[in-house]
């Protein structure tokens, strides 16, 4: 007959054991062991990204913080490019203020670009508004707009926004919420980039990650 302390440490062991293979160290892509940490946060930013400054928008930073603001003839959406090389396998979550709303304002994360001119585009609005296009031409073909986005923060409230490719495999989330997930084919590996759209609009990118995925 097994005593209770018996039973007790074999409880208590077999449930280490589980937590080991089931705890949030091996669930969940950013905590995954097989994936690796490319970039995590700003520091270095002017090192990790492609800063500039010129008649459509303006950037600065710290070892916290990244600053982006369109100025007022920057009517597009305005891309701050990572240098660094983007794995094929991804996943880049990040998270920014709309510190200022201008004429349509709002942010977001350009990837899969070639020559910096073709990518896939998606942007949180401050009206709450969500959009996933992609740039193929001179207009956008849209995966996913609509007026209202549930659990999108409006005005000047945080936002996270995590994209995930794997192959041609691509899923968008805001705020832990999956708002889309897809195939595309014609999806290729590309750049990555930050993005800023409507004049005189301001954000403030609080953080981030960018993990290589098996």
């Amino acid at each position: 007959m097994i005593s209770f302390r018996t039973d007790l440490v074999c409880f208590l062991c077999f449930s280490a054991l589980l937590w080991a293979g089931c705890g949030p160290s091996s669930m969940g892509l950013s905590g995954a062991k097989k994936a690796k940490a490319v970039v995590v946060g700003f520091a270095n930013g002017d090192r990790t990204f492609a800063l500039t400054q010129n008649r459509y928008w303006s950037s600065a930073q710290d070892d916290e913080n990244l600053f982006v603001e369109n100025s007022a003839v920057g009517t597009g959406v305005s891309p701050v490019w990572l240098t660094k090389a983007v794995p094929t396998n991804f996943e880049f979550s990040v998270e920014a203020q709309l510190t200022k709303e201008g004429l349509d304002g709002g942010w977001g994360v350009e990837f899969g670009a070639q020559d910096r001119k073709y990518a896939y585009r998606l942007l949180v609005y401050g009206s709450g508004r969500f959009c996933l296009d992609r740039w193929f031409g001179a207009a956008p073909e849209f995966i996913h707009c609509v007026p209202k986005q549930p659990q999108v923060n409006t005005g000047t409230a945080t936002n996270v926004i995590t994209v995930k490719v794997q192959g041609q495999t691509i899923s968008v989330s805001v705020n832990d919420q999956e708002i889309v997930a897809f195939k595309d084919e014609r999806y290729k590996p590309g750049e990555l980039a930050l993005a800023v759209g409507g004049a005189g609009t301001r954000v403030r990118f609080l953080d981030m990650y960018l993990l290589e995925l098996p």
